[in-house]
């Protein structure tokens, strides 16, 4: 008899091993992660693939460490991820200006007060970046004015009126750092949480510097940020993230020649020592999480069968500015977050 039971308990063993973890305890152990490396890798809606760099988890957590199981557990709606999966959002995007026409981008805006819920702010999202941690002149590919206060336009209101905005805020606030980071211009001290969620879609047609992030490496003046894959278009190559340490020079670098002949001005890579690693988001709902004040990340050019694209939500997460230019609509009246 006791033989028979140990069979049965071996068989058995495994099985209740893929019995899913709650998804408060998968989001522990990826926050865990990202506190001891600075970065965590989440997969979307599949299951990791061989060499994806995230840390290894018994199979009883794979399950809830999907990012798009931890929005449904949030409040998303299936109809809702699938609209957003489609790209249709991200097509009806206002179209940057200028040199950066090649790119569409808009903001959601967010507010959360100590433990409640977070609100849409009935805003325009504004993000403040010190000049010294990003490039918008000689060290930018492309010339564009990235620090200091920028206000962006509304997202569609298909966006703003799914259940998506609100379930990505509180999944990003699950790895909010249990002790604020002192931050130049942010009131760490506010009782209020301000998330922009920026719907970011680059469409590469021509031979330019078509690409993610022109500016280079830089930091978002964030707090946690995060960059969720949504739909790669006939990408074929490229489009890497790579985060780098602090020491790491903010701006482009070249890496072969036909950079250094179009941009002889800039520098070569830094050296593989201040790298913290490299991945690339490829499926629906793949997201990589930083701490902004702990590291700095680029996301290199991609190209594929041209016109190509790559639509993505860039999560910025942080304390209130101090100039009050952080603001929401309550009960009606504008109400500044100090």
């Amino acid at each position: 008899m006791r033989v028979v039971w140990v069979v049965a308990a071996l068989i058995a063993a495994p099985a209740a091993g893929f019995v899913p973890a709650p998804p408060e305890v998968a989001a522990l152990h990826l926050k865990e992660t990202l506190n001891k490396k600075g970065f965590v890798r989440v997969p979307g809606a599949t299951f990791p693939r061989r060499g994806i760099q995230i840390s290894p988890a018994p199979a009883s957590r794979r399950c809830t460490r999907r990012f798009r199981a931890l929005l449904r557990w949030k409040g998303a709606k299936e109809e809702d991820l699938q609209l957003i999966e489609s790209g249709a959002v991200h097509a009806d995007v206002a179209t940057d200006e200028g040199a950066m026409a090649f790119r569409q981008s808009a903001a959601h805006r967010l507010v959360a007060t100590g433990t409640a819920t977070f609100v849409p702010a009935h805003r325009p999202a504004v993000t403040k970046i010190p000049a010294k941690e990003v490039a918008s002149a000689a060290a930018a590919k492309v010339r564009s004015k990235r620090s200091g206060n920028r206000v962006w336009p509304l997202t569609p209101p298909a966006y703003a009126a799914s259940t998506v905005p609100v379930a990505l805020a509180e999944v990003q606030r699950l790895f909010l750092p249990d002790a604020h980071t002192p931050q130049h211009g942010v009131n760490a001290a506010s009782p209020h949480v301000v998330t922009d969620q920026v719907l970011i879609k680059v469409t590469k047609t021509g031979d330019g510097d078509q690409c993610p992030t022109p500016e280079g490496i830089h930091q978002d003046g964030s707090e946690v940020s995060a960059v969720t894959m949504i739909k790669r278009d006939r990408v074929t190559s490229g489009g890497e993230t790579r985060l780098w340490s602090l020491d790491a020079t903010t701006g482009n670098y070249c890496e072969d020649d036909e950079c250094r002949a179009m941009h002889p001005h800039l520098p070569e890579r830094p050296d593989a020592s201040l790298s913290l690693g490299t991945l690339t988001l490829k499926d629906p709902w793949e997201t990589v999480l930083f701490n902004d004040r702990a590291l700095k990340h680029e996301v290199e050019a991609f190209d594929g069968d041209r016109p190509c694209s790559r639509c993505v939500i860039v999560q910025l997460t942080r304390k209130p500015l101090k100039d009050g230019t952080d603001t929401m609509l309550r009960d009606g009246s504008l109400v500044t977050l100090e």
